[in-house]
């Protein structure tokens, strides 16, 4: 199946014009014609199927078959990052991070963030031709750089909080819960500060460890979310 995104579809969507680019990508690269049916979704658990015509104004239009609506199996998880020194490693980020599924990306700023500003609508294309890619029916929202102390104050899910310090710490393979949300913290190259940590723990946040090996920023976010994902399947 080949997946296409317009995020203003709805299942009492009927019939709509397909984004230019997504139409010329139809028409010139898949060489689909009139009559070829088409897979569209939202990003929100929409699976619309539907066949293509041209319009009077040579418009690709598609045209409603069937559509359905696909609700998440597994609880949300959301993973809080600070931003790779590379930003093409960031991007590999995001796109990875919607393949597994993760409900939400949130860039924070750290005490040792080295990056400080993001591209945040070319995340978002990313994640959107990630979507598309691996038949994917939700996509997940990327928020704004946050600092990571507003972060902490505006968050209301349960947090695990990764990081390297000698301090105990609970392994994240191990880790079990019943949340329906659950939110990964993952910290800059040089780790979260020991305020950084504390003030998480003192909120009453768990903190974990990915082992005695260490990563770098984009494998952890990877790692620890995958580990997630692959727990909440065997339950």
């Amino acid at each position: 199946m080949t997946l296409f995104f317009d995020s203003h579809i709805t299942i009492n969507t009927k019939s709509f014009e397909l984004d230019p680019s997504e139409s010329k990508h139809i028409s010139k690269v898949l060489r689909k014609k009139s009559g070829d049916k088409i897979t569209v979704t939202n990003g929100k658990g929409l699976e619309w199927k539907g066949k293509l015509f041209y319009n009077k104004k040579n418009m690709l239009v598609a045209t409603k078959q069937i559509a359905l609506e696909h609700k998440k199996k597994f609880r949300k998880i959301q993973i809080a990052i600070a931003p790779t020194k590379s930003n093409h490693r960031m991007e590999w980020l995001v796109e990875k991070l919607t393949e597994i599924g993760v409900h939400r990306i949130t860039p924070i700023l750290c005490e040792r963030s080295e990056r400080k500003i993001l591209n945040t609508k070319r995340l978002i294309k990313i994640s959107i031709t990630a979507l598309k890619q691996s038949n994917n029916f939700f996509l997940p929202k990327i928020d704004e750089i946050i600092k990571f102390d507003e972060f902490l104050e505006n968050n209301k899910n349960p947090i695990l909080i990764a990081h390297c310090s000698p301090r105990p710490t609970k392994l994240l393979v191990d880790y079990k819960s019943n949340f329906k949300k659950i939110c990964l913290l993952i910290g800059p190259e040089g780790d979260f500060s020991t305020k950084e940590i504390e003030k998480a723990v003192t909120l009453g946040h768990t903190a974990v460890s990915l082992g005695d090996q260490k990563y770098r920023t984009e494998t952890a976010g990877v790692l620890g979310c995958h580990l997630l994902h692959i727990h909440q399947q065997k339950k």
